[in-house]
């Protein structure tokens, strides 16, 4: 019989994969259901107008948003906002536009209390959300199927008849990996299609031009390498504790305790950038590409915030060493452990 595949249907056919695939479906659906019911078609032209009017008299009653209006040279005379014309966010804009988003002016959307879902800015991160509780749940299935077998003693009996520890190990680990893909790819893909219909029937689908599929592809592989290697690193500890609940135990302990240790040493060091102690800012970079941490001044004189940047390069690095690390000692433990 070919191992892999054994694996591969012993993994699906397990209870707990039914309860899960089927609270991950109903969820995926259930919010869907959610967001076309709390999205609208958007606002009516009457009320569009009604909300610019009051718009246009708070901006009135602004006395620096109004002297910005009127003064061409307001951004180059006036000190405290002469970056604004290098930041990025200034391009294109008029300079009406540039008073309203700088110097503080309302706008029409500040008085309309209607929720409008737009795919073209939520659905990628919607889908991210998915794939990364689908990543959750296939590290709990990951880190179960292998404490199972080492409780019924199920993996005593399978190395009688493969006494290639390695190989073993290899399928296994290859299986868990294989499903993960498959749970998550399944999940991406319904969260994708029912969001754009969403979209289209009580929304706004937006432009999904060639910028916007490249910048969500990227968003959508680094996630998903990221739900495979929280698989690896579930099925790494349950093989080195040689008990389900040995993974979750210690999952669970750092994103409870460590996190509040973390927080709780970087509030009482004096460091620059304490936020780089938590897993969470380097998952963030690695999720979305890149994350800035604002710091400390520069000096007395020098008013510029400094600021430490995380890539999704740095972030791999880490993450990645982490699992590798965990995953290494799993196989050291398997090859030279008894199996007892």
């Amino acid at each position: 019989m070919n191992l892999f595949k054994a694996e591969l249907r012993r993994i699906a056919r397990r209870r707990l994969t039914l309860v899960f695939g089927i609270i991950l479906l109903a969820g995926v659906v259930g919010l869907a259901v959610i967001l076309a019911s709390i999205s609208s078609e958007g606002p009516s032209e009457a009320t569009l107008a009604e909300a610019q009017a009051q718009a246009d008299e708070m901006n009135e009653q602004n006395p620096d948003y109004l002297d910005c209006v009127e003064d061409e040279a307001y951004f180059e005379d006036n000190e405290m906002y002469g970056w604004v014309e290098t930041d990025p966010e200034y391009q294109g804009m008029s300079h009406k536009e540039a008073c309203e988003h700088f110097v503080g002016g309302w706008w029409a959307e500040d008085f309309l209390w209607t929720y409008t879902f737009n795919f073209e800015n939520e659905g990628p991160f919607v889908i991210v959300g998915v794939m990364i509780v689908a990543g959750l749940v296939m590290m709990l299935l990951g880190s179960s199927a292998i404490g199972a077998e080492w409780s019924s003693g199920g993996m005593s009996n399978l190395m009688v008849w493969h006494p290639n520890r390695m190989r073993l190990w290899g399928v296994k680990l290859g299986a868990a990996l294989t499903a993960c893909a498959a749970g998550v790819v399944v999940l991406a893909a319904l969260a994708f299609g029912l969001l754009v219909l969403v979209a289209s029937l009580r929304g706004e689908v937006g432009v999904l031009d060639g910028v916007w599929w490249e910048d969500t592809l990227e968003l959508v592989l680094r996630t998903g390498v990221l739900a495979l290697g929280m698989t690896l690193l579930g099925a790494s500890l349950a093989m080195l504790g040689r008990h389900t609940a040995i993974a979750g135990g210690v999952i669970a302990g750092y994103l409870i305790v460590g996190e509040l240790i973390v927080n709780m040493v970087s509030m009482n060091l004096s460091m620059d950038f304490p936020e780089r102690l938590s897993l969470y800012t380097w998952v963030g970079a690695w999720i979305t590409g890149r994350v800035e941490l604002v710091g400390g001044y520069a000096g007395f004189n020098d008013m510029t915030p400094e600021v430490m940047v995380i890539t999704w390069g740095d972030a791999g690095v880490l993450l990645g060493g982490i699992v590798l690390l965990f995953a290494a000692l799993a196989t050291w433990s398997f090859q030279r452990r008894d199996a007892a």
